[in-house]
């Protein structure tokens, strides 16, 4: 990975060419959007936004011919989420940011690919038969459709967030690598929201259950994703802190990954609790005695 940060910055024409091909290699399009992030968190707006034009060409190519449209929305929520980084130095807000753009893709998605929505609907239908879903449908087929898919791009606007906020760091671990080592370690170690955020997240939340209609429960997986991010830094700041092994955090990511909906509510207090009482404060290595 180093040193193919190094070689895109070497020269505009390396970052443009690196690009260009992972943009037309499957799933390549996110290193290429990190690409693009890389270069603007470094050389500023206008060498991102050079460079934007160049790495959307392939894509703009992909979306014609397949009519997926979830690579440019990609690429256009990292270049906001790097610029917001590079203007704020602030994960919190990038954090905050991501809400937004994630919404929004969401939302552009769903108009773009209606049809195909449609079809994958269907899909998750028959995969839940034989639950409660199964007789949801058989009352109210429509409803049951319905709520299918906003169950569906509530699950993708999380995704695209995790995705986004995920080549992000990779980017900015790049630039650390590169041009300030340690720099994204201290950056993450000391990731902790704002009170005003975590309380306006808090709210949001409490808005979506409250009201309780699947276009409002459609957006609370999203909005727990600036929250479990912050426990994930607080979690590797504790790692380092106690000294403890590395295996630590690899079973942290086991775990996290298979049993998400379990762990991820876990993380989201844990994220509250640091923000609201700063949790760093309280602990202590046995280094610093």
């Amino acid at each position: 990975m180093r040193a193919l940060a190094e070689f895109v910055m070497r020269s505009r024409l390396h970052a443009a060419a690196a690009c260009v091909v992972l943009g037309i290699v499957p799933l390549g399009h996110w290193l290429s959007a990190a690409i693009v992030s890389l270069v603007l968190l470094r050389r500023g707006a206008t060498e991102g936004a050079m460079l934007l034009l160049v790495a959307a060409i392939p894509l703009i190519g992909l979306y014609a011919v397949t009519g997926d449209p979830g690579p440019l929305i990609g690429l256009a929520g990292m270049v906001c989420l790097a610029s917001v980084l590079r203007s704020s130095q602030s994960w919190p807000w990038t954090l905050a940011t991501v809400l937004v753009v994630s919404a929004l893709g969401s939302l552009a998605f769903e108009a773009l690919v209606a049809a195909d929505i449609a079809t994958l609907v269907e899909w998750y239908l028959t995969l839940m038969a034989g639950n409660a879903t199964e007789a949801t449908l058989a009352a109210d087929p429509e409803q049951a459709r319905h709520l299918a898919g906003q169950v569906i791009m509530g699950l993708f606007a999380m995704g695209q967030a995790y995705a986004m906020i995920g080549f992000l760091v990779l980017a900015r671990w790049w630039q650390s690598l590169l041009f300030n080592p340690g720099g994204l370690r201290a950056e993450f170690y000391q990731l902790r929201l704002p009170v005003p955020l975590a309380a306006t997240l808090v709210v949001l939340l409490a808005l979506c259950v409250g009201l309780g209609t699947p276009e409002a429960m459609r957006w609370i997986p999203l909005l727990t994703v600036p929250l479990v991010m912050s426990a994930i830094g607080l979690v590797h700041w504790l790692v380092n802190n106690k000294g403890l092994s590395g295996h630590w955090l690899g079973g942290f990511y086991v775990l996290l990954i298979l049993m998400y909906q379990l762990v991820s509510p876990l993380l989201a207090s844990l994220a509250l609790m640091d923000s609201w009482f700063d949790l760093r404060k309280n602990f202590r290595s046995d280094r610093e005695v």
